[in-house]
């Protein structure tokens, strides 16, 4: 193989990269769709039926993260839990099913949703209220988050950082530079 062959096989190989460290967000949770231990309750069945007809697939029952707290120099350790994840066109969503009237102006409940939001790392809520039988998207913005338009140049950045490096290695390899 010529050097330029080479070259290109790096530089179609650091795109490949560069495309699946940018669109893996969707694929970080590999467990299974359903766990057999613990089914969806009633009232979590109520919501997940009225997503299925919309489109959605179940993505986990009952997603669970361990997590660690130190305090005083002494470690408790514990599940955090969900109700359900579903996904729709690579977006993945957390489903919380609460009961009650009007649930969305506690201020520990929406403080919650946000701790949710944060600790799942989905693009959404789908809250579901029992007694009204009623269900809500949720999603959160925050002032720091890069908008579309900044993480596209962030992107093309990274693109033309890449693109540089591997010319400059083509005439490392040609023997112009060093």
């Amino acid at each position: 193989m010529r050097r330029q062959d080479y070259l290109w096989l790096l530089l179609l190989s650091g795109s490949y990269l560069l495309f699946y460290l940018f669109n893996r967000k969707g694929k970080k949770r590999k467990k299974s769709a359903r766990r057999v231990d613990r089914p969806l309750t009633r009232r979590e069945q109520k919501a997940w039926h009225e997503l299925q007809s919309s489109g959605f697939s179940l993505a986990e029952i009952h997603p669970a993260l361990p997590v660690t707290m130190t305090v005083g120099g002494k470690e408790k350790s514990f599940n955090y839990e969900g109700n359900f994840l579903v996904t729709r066109g690579g977006k993945t969503y957390l489903v919380k099913v609460v009961r009650g009237e009007g649930p969305l102006h506690w201020p520990t409940l929406r403080r919650e949703l946000l701790l949710d939001h944060l600790f799942f790392q989905t693009d959404g809520i789908f809250f579901y209220q029992e007694q009204k039988g009623q269900l809500q998207e949720i999603s959160f913005s925050f002032q720091g988050e890069a908008g579309p338009r900044e993480r596209l140049l962030r992107r093309a950045a990274l693109l033309v950082i890449s693109l540089g490096a591997i010319y400059l290695g083509y005439l490392i390899l040609k023997g112009v530079i060093l």
